[in-house]
């Protein structure tokens, strides 16, 4: 009766502890999951963080690179060094051109054309020479040729705008005006030529924009604005009368 009983202790022991291991993994199976499901939920929420379009590229070129042909770097490569010799006969020809001794300046700018026929100082100052004579496309050849040679030569592009306006072609003679600027946002007498032209028109509101910007640079421009035949349209104009004045 005694073992009987002791038997049934010890099953009933023996499904008392396989109920509670049973159980006790269970649990922990339970709150493995749990852990993990929080774990998880942690790195990967259930509405992620909206993440930040990229700015949409710019049509604008300026903020685009620019093409290795017109990058400054390469233009720099691509400019013609003139000859020293050749340099020296420009300059001398350059003050004579100033004194508009258009001829002796002329001789002196193809002497320096013989030493080095790439200098572009001395193809740019002829072709003002010559335009100022009134061979308008001869000198507008060789302003462009100039600017082959040196794209970003600003007193060539001055002269292209001067040449046009010799030759009556208003438009674009404004427009080099303006290329000259492009490079040079203080090239007074850019200004100055812009304003002469509006000058010829009539348009005396262009002549003031043009002519405050080239006499905020130089003084001076007052003086030869007062003078200056391509402003009779507008020098009645009591506005233009006030900024020209001493």
């Amino acid at each position: 009766m005694r073992k009987r009983l002791s038997s049934k202790i010890i099953i009933s022991l023996g499904v008392v502890l396989v109920i509670a291991i049973t159980v006790f993994y269970t649990l922990q199976s339970n709150s493995t999951f749990s852990f993990t499901s929080d774990f998880d939920q942690t790195l990967s929420p259930t509405e992620p963080e909206e993440i930040p379009a990229a700015p949409e590229k710019s049509l604008d070129s300026s903020s685009e690179p620019q093409d290795k042909e017109l990058s400054p770097t390469s233009t720099l490569l691509l400019v013609h060094i003139s000859d020293s010799q050749a340099l020296v006969l420009y300059e001398q020809g350059l003050k004579l051109y100033y004194q508009r001794q258009f001829a002796d300046a002329l001789d002196l700018f193809n002497q320096a054309l013989q030493i080095d026929d790439h200098c572009y100082e001395a193809l740019n100052a002829k072709g003002a020479a010559l335009a100022f004579q009134g061979h308008h496309n001869q000198g507008l050849a060789l302003i462009k040729q100039a600017l082959d040679l040196n794209p970003s030569f600003v007193y060539a592009h001055f002269n292209q705008g001067l040449a046009y306006e010799l030759a009556g072609r208003w438009d674009e003679s404004i427009a080099s005006y303006q290329n000259a600027l492009q490079l040079d946002n203080r090239d007074t007498w850019s200004y100055y030529g812009i304003a002469s032209i509006y000058g010829r028109q009539g348009n005396v509101d262009k002549v003031l924009e043009y002519l405050k910007l080239a006499i905020a640079l130089d003084a001076d421009v007052k003086e030869v604005a007062r003078n200056e035949h391509d402003f009779l349209p507008v020098r009645n104009d009591p506005r233009f009368q006030t900024l020209v004045k001493p």
